[in-house]
């Protein structure tokens, strides 16, 4: 990507910043689907008068640390820290698309996301260059004001003469580094001369929170601002036939209902008003599941499992063959439920749409899902619609839909004033997009010394990305084809493409000489998405449990197993050494119990043990996590620590806790009192290495998740010598 000196007045007209000093910004390299907005910025580096740094990135940030950890990549070419950035904001631009995904799916689907845990390494070198430019035009604006040939030295938000004698602050240089040609290839630091990269820099975000500073989508304040809130469809599938605002209009304040097919807007005065409005409506539908409940879904993926489905990745070695000479065949099912995000911030956004512009405020995943909705509702092309991505509250896949985007620009439309929708939680909950339900057919043929010779998987589940290529029009290639292959469903199982490498890369996976996995695509009524790991939380589930209960039929260790299989790396085996030791997994005593799953997954390597106690009534009390990681190249060891234990935590609520039930058509769960929650009291310690390493950069914010599942799992065997092959795991599992 081109880097080029931004034209002030388009600066000044795009962004709430003010103007001034030096601003760099990427030239668009990637042709947008839709038209080029004039009132739309490309992510920028701005150096103020004062010589303090602004940014504009393409990236949202939702608590894992991405606006840190841009910054640090162009901070690193200043040789300056984290207190020289004085603002960060998210810009959306609609020929700006996500590398990555661009380059999987062969341009086909071009997104402005945040998501997959590829933030990093889709836009961390892109952010190095425009520092390392940046760096270069101050130096050549500095040589031009003390009149020299020789290089000034940079370094902590100055520029210092090569005598040492004089020194001024950035902000001195700036205007006059604007009128500067760009250079075309500045040279950037290689890992071996980072000194900020690879340290646990603060992170720039935690005092806009703790001080209240940061925007979220409540905080959206316009003039003339209405409120309101929505109220689903109550059968699943069903549609809304009777409207009975009568009561509703009892209440001051009130101001009036949208029926839609399968949803009510509801708007008032302010946010109360419009909740105690919404439980006043009689609402009345027809058709759907009334009778729908858990079994029905059990049954159908079942069913379906009879089913060959399609061929998901390549086939390794002659997998058939092999099963047909074999002597020994071990074959088991595992199930995983369906899961909401439950992020903590309801689901708010605002917009306000005029017969000549729509603007639109919210916590959203992907930037270009308000312009493609603003496009159909208000009828104005793209030029026209401007998107401001607030911080978010935890997205975890569920800010990727367009759900919560229509109401507001639906209701300002209508109402010709700005609106602000906020979901209650009880409705996000029971009219979201979940975590698919999935059952796995694994099947293993072992050799004469009980050693894995050919492995076979089916996976069957709904899709989570079917809904986004009906909403597009078309499918994208390695992510979900016009046959039912869903990639994302298949987030784990090996000998799957990659987004962060575009290719299937077993390097670090098992040695599994014959391997052949195939998706059977489940239609079940339901509404489904991406959740913390998606497909990898089932996969990654089935895979630990069934090689754990393949070491333990052929009388070996389950870490000795892995270190088998994983000979041909020794990047994996030092992971596995390394946890062997954080968890003393040799020392045996009465009352410990320990389970152990490894991964590399979103090319990060990890091992996970689990530390269990059971107590006289079959509750499960996980006493220690420990977790050993191989990330590649840290970018800040902190924010790793802090996205693996919140991505255990995560995990560890799914697989002892929380789960989304159907019950005569209706989601079960509408709140934290009956979707249970991992509390403090009830969270173990936590330890994580993180190892040092030079390979290239993987994904951390998923990569914690869907291990502690299959780890308490193989613990709950040691414990009781019972296999637990659903999660989340139930009492009656241990009976």
């Amino acid at each position: 990507m081109k880097i080029v000196a931004l034209n002030r007045r388009d600066f000044l007209r795009s962004s709430a910043l003010a103007t001034g000093g030096l601003i760099l910004g990427f030239e668009n390299s990637i042709s947008a689907n839709v038209g080029k907005s004039p009132i739309s910025l490309s992510p920028f580096l701005q150096i103020t008068r004062e010589g303090k740094i602004r940014l504009g990135v393409p990236v949202v940030e939702m608590g894992q640390g991405i606006y840190t950890a841009l910054a640090m990549s162009v901070l690193e070419e200043l040789n300056s820290d984290v207190n020289l950035i004085e603002e960060i904001q998210t810009i959306h631009h609609p020929s700006f698309k996500h590398p990555l995904v661009a380059k999987f799916t062969n341009d086909v689907l071009q997104m402005q996301i945040t998501g997959g845990s590829a933030s990093l390494k889709g836009w961390s070198k892109h952010f190095q260059r425009i520092g390392a430019t940046c760096r270069e035009m101050l130096l050549n604006a500095a040589k031009n004001y003390w009149q020299i040939d020789s290089d000034p030295i940079v370094k902590d938000g100055l520029v210092y003469h090569p005598d040492k004698n004089h020194v001024e602050h950035f902000g001195v240089f700036a205007r006059n580094a604007q009128k500067l040609s760009v250079p075309k290839d500045p040279i950037i630091k290689l890992p071996h001369q980072f000194s900020l990269i690879g340290t646990s820099a603060r992170r720039w975000d935690t005092e806009k929170k703790i001080l209240g500073k940061a925007i979220f989508g409540a905080d959206i304040k316009l003039d003339k601002l209405i409120y309101g809130t929505v109220i689903n469809s109550p059968i699943i599938g069903s549609k809304i036939n009777i409207v009975d605002d009568s009561k509703a209009k009892e209440i001051p304040g009130f101001i009036g209902i949208i029926p839609l097919e399968r949803q009510v807007i509801v708007v008032a005065e302010s946010t109360w008003t419009a909740m105690q409005a919404a439980k006043s409506l009689f609402i009345s539908s027809q058709a759907g599941y009334p009778d729908y409940s858990d079994i029905d879904i059990i049954n159908k993926l079942n069913l379906d499992s009879v089913n060959d489905g399609v061929l998901a990745g390549q086939i390794k070695g002659e997998p058939e063959q092999i099963f047909r000479d074999s002597n020994t065949i071990i074959e088991r099912s595992y199930y995983v439920g369906m899961q909401a995000q439950a992020s903590m911030e309801p689901l708010t956004a605002t917009a306000n749409v005029t017969k000549e512009s729509c603007e639109f405020w919210g916590p959203v995943q992907i930037q270009d899902n308000p312009v493609f909705v603003a496009m159909q509702i208000a009828e104005l092309p793209a030029e026209k619609i401007k998107v401001h991505t607030t911080f978010l509250g935890g997205g975890f896949g569920r800010k990727t839909e367009a759900d919560f985007i229509i109401p507001p620009i639906l209701a300002s439309k209508i109402f010709g004033k700005p609106v602000q929708i906020t979901w209650s939680r009880e409705e996000d909950m029971q009219g979201g997009y979940y975590l698919p339900p999935c059952l796995e057919r694994i099947k293993v043929a072992l050799d004469d010394k009980n050693l894995p010779l050919s492995l076979y998987a089916k996976v069957v589940s709904p899709s989570p990305s079917l809904h986004y290529a009906k909403a597009m029009g078309k499918f994208f290639p390695h992510w979900i084809s016009e046959d039912g292959y869903d990639w994302v469903a298949l987030e784990g199982m090996p000998q799957q493409p990659s987004l962060l490498t575009n290719e299937v890369n077993s390097e670090n996976k098992y040695s599994i000489p014959n391997i052949k996995i195939n998706y059977v695509p489940s239609e079940i009524p339901i509404q489904y998405g991406a959740w913390r790991g998606i497909g990898a939380n089932a996969n990654l589930f089935a895979l630990e449990s069934m090689i754990d209960e393949i070491a333990h039929y052929g009388g070996n260790d389950p870490i000795n197993l892995r270190k088998i299989l994983l000979k041909h790396s020794p990047r994996a085996i030092n992971v596995l050494e390394e946890i062997e030791e954080l968890s003393n997994w040799s020392e045996k005593r009465e009352g410990r119990y320990l389970g152990f799953a490894y991964s590399d997954y979103l090319h990060t390597l990890q091992a996970q043990v689990a530390e269990i106690f059971l107590d006289s009534r079959n509750n499960i009390k996980v006493e220690k996590i420990y977790c050993v990681v191989d990330c590649g190249i840290t970018h800040n060891p902190r924010i790793v620590h802090q996205q693996i234990e919140g991505g255990i935590i995560f995990g560890m609520t799914a697989a002892l806790m929380s789960e989304i039930n159907v019950k005569n058509g209706k989601i079960v769960q509408s709140n934290f009192d009956n979707y249970k929650m991992l509390r403090l009291k009830n969270t173990p310690k936590i330890s994580i290495r993180t190892i040092e390493s030079n390979e290239s950069p993987g994904g951390i914010g998923e990569a914690g998740t869907p291990l502690v599942g299959p780890a308490i799992a193989n613990a709950v065997f040691a414990a009781t010598g019972k296999r637990v092959r659903r999660l989340p795991i139930r009492k009656e599992d241990l009976a």
